[in-house]
């Protein structure tokens, strides 16, 4: 039995497609399709059923994506980074972010500390979704929900800051909101209820049964913040991207505000690895002195 066919099948097991398991390992499918096959025969039992374009697990596929997880597990923990040199950081790492933090605020620092440490290499992978640590989606995940479960160690990132922003353009053709009361008269750009990945990024409630429905949606919230800036909606944004922008002025900040909290996890078999020690304390650092950007005092 090859522990390559083991590695191929577990990235199977967690994607539950050939194509997608073959991108990931940069391979084809119909490569992923025969080291899958002759890894049944090695074992003597069926590990996968074709159910249109996607693959299911049989039973005794999960038992072996089970033990080829638990070896994997081993490996990353034993023996990943037994050559890493102390006294320099290398190596790739990925960070998954939520697409706001990601865009706007990682990109720029991420780039930054590729100046310091040159054989780093950083991936951000910033999409409105959640990571999975156990799968190896990312080497460090950055959300808005507290993971509860599985080997990660995790800490608050940060808190931040939500408020109600517009523009003067905006003003200008439909009148500033004096109070929570004028709101339903105004254009709202937010998210899509449905396609929400977290509650955390519901708003719609104003305080005093007022309620924001939105007319211009969208899963970004980079989409809604160009929504604002057009001058064509206001919107509750996040501070950190609406300081960004001159033109975007804070409403009703007395009244309309939120708080939101960032955490960053890491899986229990990769922290012990230097360079991801050394993201780790570097963003968390970078976002303690970026503080007054993130949250309202």
């Amino acid at each position: 039995m090859d522990w390559d066919d083991l590695r191929i099948f577990l990235e199977l097991a967690r994607t539950k497609q050939m194509t997608t398991a073959g991108k990931a390992l940069g391979i084809d499918d119909s490569t992923v399709g025969r080291r899958i096959a002759r890894l049944e025969k090695a074992i003597g039992v069926s590990l996968i059923e074709r159910t249109g374009r996607r693959t299911a697990i049989t039973e005794h596929g999960q038992k072996v994506a089970d033990v080829a997880e638990q070896i994997e597990a081993t490996i990353l923990r034993e023996i990943t980074g037994l050559g890493e040199d102390p006294a320099r950081v290398a190596g790739r790492v990925r960070i998954g972010a939520p697409e706001g933090l990601g865009i706007g605020y990682l990109a720029q620092r991420l780039a930054q500390m590729s100046l310091l440490y040159e054989r780093l290499e950083t991936e951000l992978v910033a999409l409105p979704r959640t990571y999975s640590l156990a799968a190896r989606e990312v080497d460090i995940a950055i959300t808005l929900d507290r993971p509860t479960t599985g080997q990660v160690t995790v800490r608050k990132l940060t808190d931040y800051s939500l408020e109600l922003y517009g523009t003067e353009l905006y003003f200008q053709r439909r009148g500033k909101p004096q109070s929570v009361h004028d709101l339903h008269r105004h254009t709202f750009a937010g998210y899509i209820p449905q396609l929400l990945f977290t509650q955390e990024l519901s708003f719609t409630d104003l305080g005093d049964g007022e309620v924001a429905l939105s007319a211009i949606r969208s899963t970004s919230v980079i989409a809604q913040v160009n929504a604002v800036r057009s001058g064509a909606a206001i919107g509750i944004l996040p501070r950190f991207l609406a300081s960004a922008h001159a033109e975007l002025e804070p409403i009703l900040a007395d009244e309309v505000h939120f708080v939101r909290s960032y955490w960053i996890a890491v899986h229990d078999n990769l922290k012990h690895l230097h360079r991801i020690r050394t993201v780790l304390d570097a963003l968390s650092g970078q976002v303690r002195s970026d503080l007054a950007t993130f949250l309202r005092r």
